[in-house]
């Protein structure tokens, strides 16, 4: 096979199939938050919908990232991950009964958690460690552009025919995924690279009986314990923040059309995110930690955006710096992950790890951000508080950054 270099057919598949899957993957999530806002459903049954989901996408990461890891199916995986979350879409946005929307966003949460796994494993198995950081940055600019042609045109299907017409839109993404997932070559796939352990890395000095560090390893991995719990407190900051705007304005402006700025809130926030994805996967001048940094000191100043000016225009310069943020930890995760397990074999079950802490805050955030709002409409103390939660994250982050600098070599890391 051609190295990474030469982007063969299965790299250019696996960017579009970032394209089509970036619509798939979180079920039309800040669209259906502001569709139920405006079918009257209770607050209180809004956010445990949205939390229902992240839940069951937090259950599901650990065990998606374990299984990968020891798969071959990935591309079976993608595919039936993919038709799960459009059958459960279509569930959400043809009833309003609690239980069902609530079954509907536990699907996709599992669904969604499996599918951005075999993603991450799909990468690093095509592109190997030496393409991973460039091709990691061409997955996430193909994936915010998928999402910014759905957006567009879910938000105009919403406005002119109504909310269920959102789901013709998923439905061609969807086809779209699968047939970049059959143009995936399986013999490209390098399943032991695909798991973080390729020949010229050291080995961990403790193995299994495959030859790969323990999964107790990885609780005894400080930098990226931490890792993860900072990215924990910028997500409970963070997953609130877009649903929340457009519930704002369905609650409180009349005649706003909340679904159709929901569409344009997400097109602003992609058009941005594609530029600084490829800038992060890119920069030879700048580490990787540094954009992680940088995301987490974004938040607070949308935030305060958010809390200041209501207007629907408002959604604008918000959506800016949730592109910026958004698009530079889109590519700044997985890198760190495999900085911080590099040779462990581990990769996606590590990945899992951090994808579960990170989905603990964003499932608690709709919920609790809901809570504060109540019945008075308290949406401004609302965005505070999210903008506070994100703020924990970089002290976190830099204790993460400290201990990975003053850890041994990796064999010695994973003893």
């Amino acid at each position: 096979m051609r190295g990474p270099s030469t982007l063969p057919t299965s790299l250019i598949a696996l960017s579009w199939l970032a394209f089509f899957m970036a619509d798939v993957r979180d079920g039309l999530g800040p669209f259906l938050a502001t569709y139920l806002q405006e079918n009257k459903v209770p607050q209180a049954w809004i956010g445990y919908t949205m939390t229902a989901g992240g839940l069951a996408a937090v259950a599901m990461t650990p065990l998606a990232g374990a299984w990968v890891d020891r798969a071959s199916a990935k591309r079976a995986m993608t595919a039936v991950s993919a038709v799960a979350i459009m059958g459960a879409s279509a569930l959400a946005f043809t009833t309003l009964a609690g239980p069902l929307l609530m079954a509907s966003q536990i699907v996709t949460g599992v669904a969604g958690a499996l599918l951005a796994a075999a993603m991450a494993a799909l990468t690093l198995g095509l592109a190997r460690s030496a393409g991973f950081k460039r091709q990691t940055g061409r997955n996430e600019a193909f994936s915010h552009a998928g999402n910014m042609v759905s957006a567009i045109g879910a938000g105009l299907a919403a406005h002119w025919f109504g909310a269920p017409w959102m789901l013709a839109v998923m439905g061609a993404m969807a086809c779209g995924a699968l047939l970049s997932i059959l143009a995936i070559r399986p013999a490209d796939i390098d399943h032991e690279a695909a798991r973080g352990n390729e020949p010229q890395d050291a080995p961990p000095a403790v193995v299994d009986a495959e030859g790969h560090a323990p999964v107790r390893a990885l609780f005894r991995n400080r930098p990226l314990l931490l890792f993860a719990l900072a990215c924990a407190f910028f997500h409970l900051g963070n997953a609130a923040m877009l649903p929340l705007l457009n519930q704002r304005l369905a609650a409180t402006v009349a005649g706003s059309a909340p679904l159709l700025w929901t569409g344009i809130a997400i097109v602003v926030a992609q058009l941005t995110m594609i530029p600084v994805a490829l800038w992060v996967s890119r920069s030879r001048r700048f580490d990787v930690a540094w954009f992680f940094y940088a995301a987490i000191l974004v938040l607070p100043l949308r935030g305060a955006l958010a809390y200041a000016f209501t207007s629907e225009w408002n959604n604008i310069p918000v959506q800016v710096l949730d592109g910026l943020a958004a698009g530079a930890l889109g590519v700044a995760t997985p890198l760190l992950v495999q900085r911080y397990t590099r040779g462990s074999g581990r990769f996606n079950t590590a990945l899992g790890l951090v994808m579960t802490l990170q989905g603990i805050g964003a499932a608690i955030s709709p919920g609790a951000a809901n809570l504060i709002v109540g019945d008075g409409q308290h949406f401004g103390i609302a965005f505070v508080a999210l903008a506070a939660a994100a703020l924990l994250a970089g002290p976190v982050f830099w204790l993460a950054q400290r201990d990975f600098g003053k850890a041994p070599r990796p064999r010695e890391a994973f003893a």
